[in-house]
Order: structure tokens, then sequence, then C-alpha cells
């Protein structure tokens, strides 16, 4: 009786192979031949699931986006405003593992992006709905009176995407010099900022 493979899991297994190939050499040196040895597969068994490498690479793309939202929709099912916007920036932000890895990624197809416009497109339309649950989180803070007057959430949502970014990207750069630990001190401290009460400080 042949073999029962799931196609899905099979194809998750090459992109996170192809994560962990792009982490390690750069996604402009990523090979089939690599991302099969990195799964264990024969090029072969690449070649079923994925027409060429651009397929693998887009894929890997949108699993990364994928995962993330599924685990901010989890973080974030019973919270609301400031509480949501703390548990969502935690699920993106390099702390290690899977997260410093996906971050690793996403670093990887800014750069790929520039002269590639299906890819850059790509890439805005995941921004532009990151940007969207962090100005949610915002609505809801401002509407219930919890944020400091002042805070327009459109605005705010961009800073705080573009301190997640940079902070994030220094932290997987400099691992020794921003640990997960200040990592997160300093983006939640900045969210914190913008609420009408202060609030402790998160402990050491």
């Amino acid at each position: 009786m042949p073999k029962i493979v799931d196609r899905e899991l099979r194809r998750d297994e090459v992109v996170q192979a192809t994560w962990r190939v792009i982490a390690r050499v750069g996604i402009d040196n990523v090979s089939i031949r690599e991302i099969a040895a990195e799964a264990g597969h024969s090029t072969g068994v690449i070649a079923h699931y994925f027409k060429n490498k651009d397929e693998v690479l887009t894929t890997a793309l949108q699993l990364a986006w994928r995962r993330e939202v599924d685990r901010i929709a989890r973080a974030t099912a019973t919270l609301s405003g400031f509480g949501a916007l703390e548990a969502l920036v935690a699920e993106v932000l390099p702390v290690g593992g899977d997260r410093t890895l996906e971050m690793a990624v996403w670093m990887s197809f800014w750069g790929r992006a520039v002269g590639d416009e299906q890819l850059a497109a790509q890439q805005r339309r995941y921004y532009g709905e990151w940007r969207a649950l962090i100005r949610t989180c915002l609505e809801e803070a401002v509407a219930c009176g919890a944020a400091r007057p002042g805070v327009v959430p459109s605005d705010e949502a961009v800073r705080i995407a573009a301190l997640v970014d940079g902070i994030g990207i220094q932290a997987v750069l400099e691992p020794d010099r921003i640990s997960p630990t200040r990592l997160v001190e300093l983006v939640v401290g900045y969210i914190r900022s913008l609420r009408s009460q202060p609030v402790a400080p998160m402990p050491a």
C-alpha cells in the first residue's frame, strides 16, 4: 500500500528548512540542493511540492506571516487595548527560537523586495495588516480612556511597528548587546508611556 503523505505538512517541513538555510547563508545564497539537505529530502521531493525556488521562498514568507498572525490571535483572544497590544508585540519580537528565526527571514526578504515589485507588494500587504492590528488595539485604548491625551492611533501604529523592527533587527545582529529581556523592556516601556496612568516598570 503506498505511503500517505500529508502534503501541507511536507510543504511546511520544507519551508521551515528554508528558514534555517536563509538564516545561515542569506537569501541570495539559498539553493534547492541546500534546502533539500536541510529538510532531509532529495531535490526531487522539493520539486514535487514546489514549482521552483521562488515559490519555496514566497511560501516561506507566507508561512512566517501566517504563524505570527495565528500566535497573535491566540495571545490576544481575551484582551483589548493596551493589554492586547503588549501581548501582540510580544509574539513578534525575536526573543529566541523560532521568533528569532522569523525575524531573520523577514530581514532577508526586505532586501530582496527592493527591485522585485511582486515581493514588495506582498510585503506592503503584510505591513498594512500588521499596522492595522496595532492601530485597533490603540483605538480600543483611546475609546476607553486608557490612553493619554494626544495619542493618535494611526501615528502610533507606525511608530510601534518601526520600533519593533528597528530594535528587533539590532537584537538579531547584536544578541550580546540586546538581550531578550532588554528587548521586551524597550518596546513595552514605550507602549506603557502612552497610557493615561503610570504603569509599574517591568520586573527585572
